[in-house]
């Protein structure tokens, strides 16, 4: 695979992205989730980008873009992503997003419905305010005691000693670390209102939504992330769904292989039926 690097000045900051294929074949866009960058799909475009373009890129205020203020509503990632994609003439794309970078890739295709070929999202956040309710407040209090916090965790270091507590802190740590590694994302799931949040899911809007969509969900998740992606695919007509056994995306460069082959076959399922439409209609 020959992989390109490129980064490009928006007005709401720098975008930077990896790219693979051939120019003139149909673009894929591939959209991260809240805790990692463009690395994630390093495996996926190495595979897809025999027959498709593929542009990884890292989202506004993640990886190595920069924004010149951290985003704070999807819409802002979405109008980015627009700007993006017209900036560098890319006028029909598909979009595959994991976790929060499906819940813009959906958002993006019901406001730019025309600019967007199919859609496949991975445990698809945005559908409705379940999965936040048991982490939400405490990761928002301490988000807004950070220096607090800190002393709170130096001083757990000093008095911990038995192995239960040293590995209850590590977790501590390791948490707090995410957090400070990620600032939009802890911008766009815990320090707005849920008022705010409420207002940008996009449950009430997919009754419109007629694209080809894939739903991809490990069956390694949450039950409450499972029964999120399931409403996802009540809500969208002609859906497909599926549960990937064993799958984890905990590691930023990890996507299984099945998974890479569901993308796969769906995009070339899309593809061939675009193709026989123009020849039946040329």
């Amino acid at each position: 695979m020959v992989a390109r690097s490129s980064r490009i000045k928006l007005s709401a900051g720098q975008i930077f992205w990896h790219e693979a294929g051939a120019d003139r074949r149909p673009v894929v866009i591939f959209l991260h989730g809240s805790w990692h960058d463009n690395l994630q799909w390093s495996s996926a475009i190495e595979i897809l980008s025999q027959n498709f373009q593929c542009l990884a890129i890292d989202l506004l205020g993640f990886g190595n873009s920069v924004a010149l203020k951290t985003p704070s509503t999807i819409e802002m990632e979405v109008d980015c992503l627009h700007e993006f994609l017209t900036t560098i003439k890319l006028r029909r794309v598909y979009l595959v997003g994991h976790s929060l970078g499906a819940w813009i890739a959906v958002s993006y295709a019901l406001k730019y419905p025309d600019s967007v070929t199919g859609i496949v999202a991975i445990s698809p956040e945005g559908f409705s305010l379940n999965n936040w309710k048991q982490y939400h407040f405490p990761t928002k209090l301490v988000i807004g005691n950070s220096v607090l916090f800190k002393v709170w965790l130096k001083g757990l270091n000093l008095v911990t000693s038995i192995a239960d507590g040293a590995i209850s802190l590590e977790k501590f740590q390791t948490y707090w670390r995410l957090l400070e590694k990620f600032p939009t994302t802890c911008k766009l799931l815990f320090q707005r209102s849920k008022r705010e949040i409420r207002r940008e899911l996009v449950a009430d809007r997919l009754d419109r939504f007629n694209l080809p969509f894939l739903i991809l969900q490990p069956d390694t998740a949450k039950q409450v992330i499972i029964e999120q992606s399931q409403a996802y695919a009540r809500a969208v007509h002609q859906a497909e769904y599926k549960l990937i056994n064993g799958a984890n995306l905990t590691d930023d460069r990890e996507l299984m292989p099945q998974m890479v082959w569901e993308i796969s076959d769906f995009l070339d399922r899309v593809q061939l039926q675009i193709e026989q439409n123009a020849s039946l209609g040329g």
